[in-house]
Formats: C-alpha cells, structure tokens, sequence
C-alpha cells in the first residue's frame, strides 16, 4: 500500500472515508446526512480537539460533551443522556471509550452514530455495543448503534503515544483473530479476517524497528489504520467469541483498561484455541510465517512493549482467586493454566495399541505421497526414530515419522551426569523376599521433578549387551519444566500410584490418572507435570524386546486388555525459544545436553512407534468360575516376550476388582514357588492390613517360597463353611499391580541399603502352626 492513500467506499448503510485530513472538517459529509444537532462526545483527554471540532460545524450548533470513561459506565450514560437531548447526530471522537458511549446513548433515541476514530479499537466498524453496571459489562449487538459514517485519518494518530497504539493495535488484532475461529464465519469473512492481520501484523513488526509512534511513521501508520478498519468489519460479521468474552468480564469486574488487556490475553487464548480451531491456527501460521502462532504472538507482544500478564495491568497476584470470578469468568470448557505443563482438555488420540497412527495439529503438516520430501509442508523438517533395528520381523518392527519445527540433533554435547539412586548398578540376587515403603514426597522447600526423583531398585541384564528390565520408583513435588527425558535404551511402562501425570512426549499428550498406566516407548522424549502437584509411582524399563500384547491362546480373541483401549496422543507443538535441557539414558549411563529451543516441536506424525495411555479398569479379567486359583498370568496385560517359549523378560499383571466365585477352594494366593521373580505394587486399597499399604513394594524373588501372612492362613482355616463358601466382589477400591519376569531380579546398592526397606517383613510368615494330623483326611 502507498502512503497517502485514500478512498470512500460503501458498508451497507454505512459510508466509510479513509485519508489524511478528511476529519478536520466533516460539514459537508454531516450535511448530507441531514444532520440538524451535533453532539461531540469524547474521553476529558480530547475535549480540546473536540471544542475546535465543534467550532468548525458552526451552524450544525454541536456541543461537547467530554465525560467518555473506559467500559461506558451507566451511571456515565445516564449522565450524557441529558446532554444528548435533542441531538440527531453523535458524533464520537476518539477510540472505544468514545465510541462506545455515543453507541449506548443510541439505543435510548433515535441519534445516529458518526465515527472519527482516534485509536485502532475498530469498534467503529461494528453494531456491538458494552455497559457496566455493577462491576459487570453487559454486551450485545444492535445495529442502531452501527455508526452510519466513519472518518479515518490517519492524522488523528500521528501523536497517539506509543503504549496506547501498540496496545490499541493488539485489540485490533484481536478483532481479527477471533473472526478466524467464530463458527458462523464464511469465507469472505476470514479471507477480510487474514488480510487485515497481515497490515496489523507488518504495522507491528515495523514498529519493532522504530522508536517514534506509530501514526507518525507514515506506511506504518496507514497499514495499521486500515488493517484496523478491515478487523472491525470481519468482527461485525463474525461475532465476538471467548477472548472477547473473557476482555469484557475481566475488564468490567476488575477494572482493567480494555486494549491492554487483549494484548495480555490474545496469545493465551490461541494457545487455548489450537486444538479447537486448526483451520484459524493454519492461518495464523501463514500470517505470522511460523509454525507455532501462540509463540509468535507471545514474541511480538514482548518486542512491541506490550503488557504480557494480568499483573501488569494493576490486578494483584491471587485476585483471580475472588469468589467474584465465579460470575466473570466465561462458562468455557476448560480455563487457561499458568503452567506450561497441563495438557489441553481433550488429550485423547485413537485407540488401537501397536496399530499405525497419525495425527496433525496443522491440516496437511504430514506430507500425502511420501515420507521426506525436498520441502514439508509449513517448512517442517522430517525426522524417523525407529524403535527397532531396521530388519527385525514386521511384528516387532517399529518407526514414526516427525514432522518438526526444528531437527532434534540441534543441542549441544552431552555430558554424563553423577550418579545416584536412579541408574544405581546392579548388584547380587536377592534371595529373600524383600518390601519397601512407600517412598516420601519432597516437602518444599525443595523442588524435585519425575526425573530428579527417580531410584532404582532393581532389574536384570544389561542394555548394552542384550534383553532385561529395570523396575525404578519415583516420588515427585515439581514439573519438568523446560526439560525433557528419554530412554534409549528399552520402553517405558509408567504407573502413578498417587497423583495425575501431565505426560507431555513429542506426539502430544497423555493424562495418567492412578489406575492407568503410560507407555513411552524408547527414544521418545516426554516431560512429567503433575496435575496435584506432586506425585509417586513405579517405571518399568524393558530393553531387548518391546512391550506388546500377550498371546491369549485358548481365551481366544476377546478379553484381557482390547488394543482399542489403548489411546495415542493428539499432535501438540510449541514452536518456544528457551534454555531447555534433555536428559538420555543411554546404556545404563544418564546424559544432559542443553539446546535454546522446546522439544515439544512436532507438528505431524504417523507411524507406529507411539505412546499410549491405558485405563486398567478397563482390563477385562478373566478367573476360574469353580474352583482353584488360576496363574497369575491370566492377569497379564503387556508383556516382552525373552524368547519363543513363553518366558518372558517382563509381564506388567494387573490384579483389578472382579468376582471370587471358587468353590471349597483355599481363595487368598496360596503358596507357591514360581520359575519367575515378581515385583508387587500396592496402588490402592480399601482397608491396609500388615503393611500392605497404597505405594508399597515387595519382592518374591525366583523360586522363593510365598504366599499370604501367617495370620491370613489361620484366618482363612478358622472359617466356618458358611463365611468360607459363596461368591464375593472383589473392592473397586482394591488395585495391585506386578513385575514378573523370568529373570532373576538384582537388587541395587540404594534398594538394599535405603531407609525404606521393612527390615520386619519376613515376620509376618513366621510361626505357622502344624495343622497336621495323620488320623484326620
């Protein structure tokens, strides 16, 4: 667009006038409008350029009434409504706090609305009109309060100082972003919507490189009058949605000044909208010439000076927590989170575990016809992990295709860290039958995230040289913050025993309530939030093979754990410039390196190397309907098989709620000496009893003899047979979890020294009393 342009064009019933000087004097435009009495409204601000704009209507007899206040108070309106007596023409001077009382003093009369906009608020453009009364703004639309004649000069705005242009700027923006998103809006409608962003957005960029204001800058100031202009008409037609929303109730319970409160809210709002409006977000993407427009913004906000929080704007930290938020915060589904790791909403991708996969948080970020092409769409870089080596059978194979914002090798070395309970060494078999308690959460002061609260306890085998597993424990009060973890050395197995995970890897989120498990597989990295803010639980790591299905065999095709409950993300990107740090275990060794970007970039993904959320209360288990125990086995919902015999390296065995149906059957486990080492886990249950409490870990090692307590067997023996028989429920509130693998299990040096171990548990098996008697069969 050139400087100095100008044009007079037709909206509907409105005419719109655009070029220097055209506001200085309007008679001629007012006359033919038929305009017999001016009323001059503005802010106390512009009262001097409003008496010299009266002055030179002469015979129109305009007066002045320069009382306008932000969010248009009634008690303001029924002020001005007196000295509005009279007049067939309002004539508002100045932005929206102008604007916005000539358009609330229209809806009591029959005055129209004329426009000389002294901002970039555009509300000029629209027939919505805002009161307050009561510290709550009432908003509608009528098209009495739509001006019928606008004047743009691009003059007016040559002195606006530079914080109220920047910040008037962004409300414009606003206008213009929320028509993208608004279901009724057709195409006309983002195509003025996109159009009026991008001037927005070059007037923005180019203040960036100027000190002077805005208005001033001559282009500068033109493009961002008229992408102003063009907002407020895509805005009248779209509507307004939940960003104006949450503008108008904060800004009339709290007080806050209106522009600059969508200059805080607008990046926070896209980043609330991306999974909900893809379309609107692949415009942005085109506009802002980035992958991730939240970002973007976020940027753009801080180098134009804009305000970037609540704080700024007068509201003291810990006000949103006023009960009066329960009436002005916006009934939307879910609010916007401080923190950066809380997943959106809806985390839920399809379901089908070791099926093929795909996802897009941008429509067509994966490419139709091929994997790598020369160039990806929206300038993505394709990356393949392939979990396993590149000839293994189809049934064990496994890879993902990435589409990201940058490569993943763009970091710096990786140096190893020091050790500690986490990565302990393996050291002896265990032979005793071993229990630990549940392990403390961090207290503040200190701050201890998922990876810094991780220990090992034990395993089998090592990763660099052929198949094992690792059983860690972790007890965290701290997000991952700007970092992430992999392992590249096995799969993943995660189970909270307390506290919800806020597991965000690089295809997008997974929320693991107690109860569920994840599974990551290896090499992809993922960072742990917890929604409580702290949590525990138990990682599995399985190397040599992957965690798969069991083989049902004779049950046949139905039952155990339905792959379709197994759920994989939905693609979620940040496209953030920060110090980030990734961790890689990598032969049993802990490595960081640092890079100045997120590595939650991923735009698209297809593939099978994916992780999955799993809910065990969805495990259909299967039992004995007569009598006698089946295997534990029977319980089996993931295993890696150790071979083609059935061993395995590691079963993960969930022990659910269901019904105990045996008849004349000893019904607690009896005792066995099993050819597998299992590692059990108390996640939840109703009424501990001998230590058994929720967090809990215990030991059977390979071919130890166990079972229940001594008590539990003279208990069950001194039933009477109307107590012994019968069918009983099982509590919901009952959840075990187990390890067993047929390997014997190696305890670390941290597992068999720390703190935690029961050094009483072996009592609880002592002192069974022969029940033996030769005479009595």
């Amino acid at each position: 667009m050139q400087q100095g342009t100008r044009f007079s064009v037709r909206r509907g019933a409105a005419k719109v006038v655009f070029g220097a000087g055209v506001s200085l004097d309007p008679r001629a435009e007012l006359e033919a409008l038929g305009a017999k009495k001016v009323l001059v409204v503005c802010t106390p601000g512009r009262a001097a350029d409003a008496a010299a704009l009266a002055k030179n209507l002469g015979a129109l007899g305009a007066t002045v009434y320069a009382k306008a206040r932000e969010h248009v108070p009634r008690a303001t309106v029924d002020d001005a409504h007196a000295a509005a007596e009279g007049a067939d023409v309002l004539l508002a001077l100045g932005g929206g706090s102008a604007i916005g009382l000539a358009k609330a003093l229209a809806l009591r009369g029959a005055a129209r609305v004329v426009a000389i906009p002294t901002t970039y608020s555009g509300s000029e453009m629209t027939p919505v009109y805002g009161i307050t009364e009561d510290g709550a703004k009432k908003t509608g639309r009528d098209e009495r309060v739509r001006p019928v004649l606008v004047l743009y000069d691009p003059d007016r705005l040559a002195s606006l100082p530079r914080p109220v242009a920047v910040a008037s700027l962004w409300n414009a923006a606003a206008h213009a972003v929320e028509a993208l998103w608004n279901d009724p809006s057709d195409r006309g409608t983002h195509a003025l919507a996109e159009e009026a962003l991008t001037l927005i957005v070059r007037a923005l960029r180019g203040a960036t490189s100027t000190s002077g204001t805005i208005g001033a800058s001559g282009t500068i100031g033109e493009e961002a009058l008229e992408g102003a202009y063009l907002a407020g008409l895509a805005f009248a037609d779209a509507g307004a949605g939940i960003h104006h929303k949450l503008c108008h109730e904060l800004g009339g319970a709290f007080g806050l000044p209106h522009a600059r409160t969508h200059a805080v809210l607008l990046p926070h709002v896209v980043r609330y909208q991306r999974e909900r409006a893809p379309a609107a977000m692949a415009a942005l993407a085109r506009v802002l010439g980035v992958v991730d427009p939240a970002a973007e913004l976020t940027r753009l906000a801080r180098a134009t000076g804009a305000p970037t929080s609540l704080e700024e704007l007068g509201l003291p930290r810990g006000a949103m927590e006023d009960p009066i938020v329960e009436a002005a915060w916006p009934k939307t589904p879910s609010p916007i989170k401080e923190t950066s790791l809380r997943g959106p909403e809806d985390v839920r991708g399809r379901g089908g575990y070791g099926g093929a996969h795909e996802s897009e948080a941008l429509p067509g970020a994966i490419p139709e016809t091929q994997n790598a092409p020369r160039l990806s769409p929206y300038g993505l870089v394709p990356e393949l992990v392939n979990g396993m080596p590149f000839t293994v059978r189809n049934v064990e194979n496994s890879r993902v295709w990435l589409y990201r914002v940058r490569a993943s090798f763009d970091h710096g070395e990786l140096v190893e860290l020091p050790p500690g309970p986490f990565l302990s060494p393996l050291d002896r078999v265990e032979p005793n039958r071993t229990r630990w308690r549940p392990p403390p959460i961090p207290s503040a002061p200190a701050r201890v995230d998922f990876v810094d609260g991780l220990a090992t306890l034990g395993g089998a085998g090592d990763p660099t040289s052929g198949s094992g597993y690792l059983v860690h424990l972790y007890a965290a009060n701290a997000d991952m913050t700007d970092r992430a973890f992999s392992s590249a050395d096995g799969d993943l197995l995660l189970a909270p025993q307390t506290g919800t995970l806020e597991c965000r890897t690089e295809l997008g989120w997974l929320r693991v309530p107690p109860g569920s498990i994840a599974v990551i597989p290896r090499g992809i990295r993922f960072a742990i939030g917890f929604a409580e803010g702290e949590g525990r639980g138990w990682m599995l790591e399985v190397f040599g093979r992957r965690l798969r299905l069991p083989e049902r065999g004779l049950i046949g095709s139905n039952g155990l754990a339905d792959a379709r409950h197994f759920y994989a993300p939905v693609a979620s990107y940040e496209d953030r410039a920060c110090d980030f740090q990734i961790v890689t275990k990598l032969g049993g060794r802990l490595y960081a390196a640092t890079q100045k970007h997120s590595a939650f970039d991923v735009v698209g993904w297809h593939g099978t190397h994916v992780p999955f959320s799993y809910d065990l209360s969805l495990f259909s288990p299967m039992g004995s309907v007569r009598f006698d125990h089946q295997d534990p086995s029977i319980f089996t919902v993931l295993t890696a098989p150790l071979d083609d015999h059935g061993r395995a390296i590691c079963d993960f065995v969930v022990f659910p709620p269901r019904w105990d149906v045996l008849e004349h059957s000893f019904r607690p486990p009896f005792a066995h000496r099993n050819a597998a080492s299992e590692i059990n886990c108390v996640v939840k249950t109703p009424e501990p009893e001998h230590g058994y409490e929720p967090g809990v870990t215990f030991l059977s090692p390979l071919l130890t003899s166990h079972g229940v307590t001594t008590e539990t067997y003279d208990e069950t023996w001194s039933l009477a047979e109307a107590d012994a028989e019968g069918p009983r429920r099982l509590s919901d509130d009952s959840v075990w979890i187990m390890f067993e693998s047929a390997l014997p299990f190696r305890l670390t040096e941290w597992a068999r020294r720390t703190e935690l171990v029961d050094r009483d548990f072996g009592k609880l098996f002592e002192g069974m009393r022969s029940r033996f008697d030769p005479a009595k069969r």
